[in-house]
């Protein structure tokens, strides 16, 4: 470290506590089933090219790093690689980096203003610090302007196991998600005969009130049938609820907070979602209902994390892209008309889904 900023390193730490909120920003570490995590703050200290304390007015705009602090949040972490033999002794620490921002949006004079006390926590931190993107540089009265920016990189322990788990889960359900997944609908929901594409209804109600009346499908699926017959119907549809349906519930949810991570973390997802009936109604009654089938599905993902995925999947935000297909009915038809098969017999049931599939994030 140079010795002509020992003495702008006492004030710029002095004001990296006294002014704490300028450039805050925060890093959530929670986990990917929505679960509050560990918050990491951080405070940038602005400094003209004496180590004054410098502050944004109407006339002076400060560097920024493209995207604002939570970018650059992101970007610390993603980054930084937390060195070996540190982590395995469960320490942590702090590094304080000080680089100038010049006009042309570049960095210079980069070095460690105030060390953790470990030269590997120092000399990561230098060596992220030196990878940033250009930044926009600070503006007086619009004129560009070469500003001193002092930069925290912290190396907690905890949160390193926590993002190393995450990181884990995330590869798990990113495997689970190449194959598949297929979600059941009751006959002609949501929102029974009507000919509307859209609705207002999400699905994880039509999955509640599915679930609810399975007894009644169970013994449905039996009526007028006898002994072996009878059981064997009973069971396959039993069995459906508990292994099909259910199941495409469970990896919807998992799909959605995957979604909502790898948003975060700055990916582009893609998939595509297909709707289908069976074929009890004509072919353009069905499409229809396809449509407001692949509605539903997407009123839930609105909804879930507090309606974070809402402006990706209206089109607000850029980032996600959504495939529709009401493909209608499938291609098959009933040996009778009687409502134990095709309403409530498990051929019928297995016509009346959402196919999620070609899940691609990049």
């Amino acid at each position: 470290m140079k010795s002509n900023f020992s003495s702008m390193k006492f004030v710029a730490m002095a004001l990296l506590m006294a002014c704490f909120t300028m450039g805050y920003a925060q890093c959530d570490q929670g986990n990917i089933y929505g679960q509050r995590g560990q918050k990491t703050g951080f405070a940038i200290v602005f400094a003209d090219s004496n180590g004054q304390h410098v502050a944004p007015t109407a006339a002076l705009s400060l560097p920024t790093f493209k995207g604002g602090n939570k970018a650059m949040c992101r970007y610390i972490n993603k980054t930084k690689k937390y060195p070996v033999n540190l982590k395995n002794q469960k320490i942590s620490g702090t590094t304080t980096v000080q680089a100038k921002v010049l006009k042309d949006s570049t960095l210079t004079d980069i070095e460690v203003v105030s060390s953790s006390g470990y030269e590997e926590f120092d000399n990561e931190a230098l060596r992220v610090v030196k990878s940033f993107p250009k930044m926009i540089p600070a503006a007086q009265s619009c004129e560009p302007q070469d500003m001193i920016i002092q930069i925290p990189v912290t190396f907690i322990y905890e949160e390193e196991i926590a993002a190393e788990k995450k990181k884990a889960e995330m590869e798990e359900i990113k495997k689970d998600l190449m194959k598949p997944i297929t979600l059941y609908f009751e006959n002609d929901r949501p929102d029974p005969r009507t000919k509307q594409e859209t609705t207002n209804t999400e699905y994880m109600g039509l999955y509640n009130n599915y679930m609810a009346a399975k007894s009644n499908y169970v013994t449905s699926a039996g009526k007028g049938l006898t002994g072996a017959q009878k059981t064997n119907a009973e069971n396959a549809v039993q069995a459906f609820f508990n292994d099909s349906i259910q199941t495409g519930h469970d990896r919807l949810v998992k799909m959605t907070n995957f979604i909502v991570e790898a948003l975060k973390d700055g990916h582009q997802v893609e998939f595509t979602i297909s709707g289908f009936a069976s074929p009890l109604s004509n072919s353009d009654y069905n499409k229809h209902l396809s449509a407001r089938r692949i509605e539903s599905v997407l009123n839930y993902m609105s909804q879930a994390h507090g309606g974070f995925l809402a402006p990706y999947i209206n089109g607000s935000k850029s980032g996600l892209i959504i495939h529709k297909v009401p493909e209608g009915q499938v291609n098959h038809s009933f040996s009778t008309n009687a409502v134990r098969e095709t309403v409530y017999g498990l051929q019928a049931a297995k016509d009346r889904k959402i196919v999620i599939d070609r899940i691609i994030v990049k």
